[in-house]
């Protein structure tokens, strides 16, 4: 049985790579031929805009000017010209690339919207996979994640597909209801989903885990890469938003402990130094994953960094921001593996934070294997 999965993926994020090529192997490892559609993101450099792909919700003038700003030519930039002047660009781009080149299948290229209508790839089943691709406030269309683009006879399913809002604007609340009844099996990364997708389309979902929590810490190090010159013990950063508490936190722990603090940085160029903590800017995927699996201790705000370091194993504490109402997938994550106390909030006293707590990984990964279990055994049920 063949199967399509329509994801975000190739925009230079280490989440939304993590996350596509964990469906798609995942569903390998169960026993189906599976790929991923190679449909560009709105936010590649490469992807092309066209009178079908207009956002659902109308852009204002000063919304179109940063979208072409930011998506068009800053990144047809950071892609093209800086790795002409900078190795760490260079290195990034070439590792992000050879990630999904030695491990993740994918279909022929679909730059466009129209491309992929015109011509569409030909599955048994077709899924929408995990990230944002719900969300409705993108600057393109969305619709091809509703899989509108598939024949009629074929299957439809969602594996932890997220909206990315816990609302639906009432001009398009028809519209999504209406591709949403397609589906035959649904399933939703964040709890808030469940509600959504019955309030749109009457149908009931599941949730399930992020794909990264398929698979195993074994599965992962099959696939993790070196990043070259770390030492053999260091306190490791992850961050998708500043945070002095962040900082602060990591380097306790690096003073205590006596080792250095490192930090995975979102892009290879423009980032905050800051002192006694050392950036790496240029490593890919596979970099990612070795980098947290060997951490002696891991400081983040990001769902993933959360994420793997559960599955890895590797003592952690997750800054959640006060002022920020969207902790709820980190919260839900570490309240069903038993782990909440990992949490610190911003605004805490660091020197406060209890550093000798130890994590009950025995439990933690038998809650998560349960959970797996669980997820595995919807996509068995959406899809046979």
């Amino acid at each position: 049985m063949k199967i399509g999965v329509m994801t975000i993926v190739k925009v230079n994020n280490y989440g939304a790579e993590l996350q596509a090529f964990a469906t798609q192997r995942k569903l390998s490892l169960m026993g189906y031929d599976a790929e991923i559609v190679d449909y560009r993101y709105y936010k590649s450099w490469n992807f092309k805009d066209s009178k079908m792909s207009v956002p659902l919700l109308p852009m204002s003038i000063k919304g179109k000017i940063g979208y072409w700003v930011k998506y068009r030519l800053i990144n047809a930039v950071v892609e093209k010209v800086l790795p002409l002047f900078s190795r760490c660009v260079k290195n990034r781009i070439a590792r992000f690339e050879s990630f999904h080149k030695k491990n993740t299948n994918f279909s022929c290229l679909y730059a466009s919207m129209d491309d992929l209508y015109s011509n569409p790839p030909k599955y048994d089943v077709y899924m929408t996979g995990s990230d944002q691709v719900w969300n409705p406030v993108a600057s393109s269309s969305i619709e091809p994640y509703f899989l509108t683009f598939a024949p009629k006879d074929k299957k439809k399913v969602s594996y932890a597909s997220s909206f990315g809002v816990k609302s639906i604007d009432e001009p398009i609340k028809s519209k999504i209801g209406k591709w949403l009844k397609d589906y035959v099996c649904i399933s939703v990364r964040e709890n808030s989903g469940l509600d959504l997708v019955k309030n749109l389309s009457g149908k009931d979902a599941t949730w399930v885990v992020d794909p990264t929590l398929l698979l195993s810490q074994n599965e992962w190090l099959n696939v993790a890469e070196s990043y070259p010159d770390m030492p053999s013990k260091y306190v490791l950063i992850y961050q998708l938003f500043e945070s002095e508490s962040i900082e602060r936190l990591a380097k306790k722990i690096g003073n205590e402990k006596g080792i250095p603090v490192y930090r995975i940085c979102k892009r290879a160029i423009g980032e905050k130094r800051t002192d006694g903590i050392t950036n790496i800017l240029d490593a890919g995927p596979a970099e990612f994953l070795s980098l947290i699996a060997n951490a002696e201790y891991m400081v983040t705000n990001s769902f993933h960094g959360t994420a793997f370091s559960i599955n890895f194993g590797i003592p952690f504490f997750t800054v959640v921001s006060s002022r920020k109402k969207n902790n709820s997938r980190i919260e839900s994550l570490l309240g069903l593996v038993g782990l909440k106390n990992r949490i610190v909030l911003d605004n805490e006293l660091i020197d406060c934070v209890d550093l000798t707590s130890s994590i009950d990984y025995e439990k933690a990964h038998n809650l998560l294997n349960s959970q797996r279990k669980i997820s595995e055994d919807f996509i068995r049920e959406a899809i046979c």
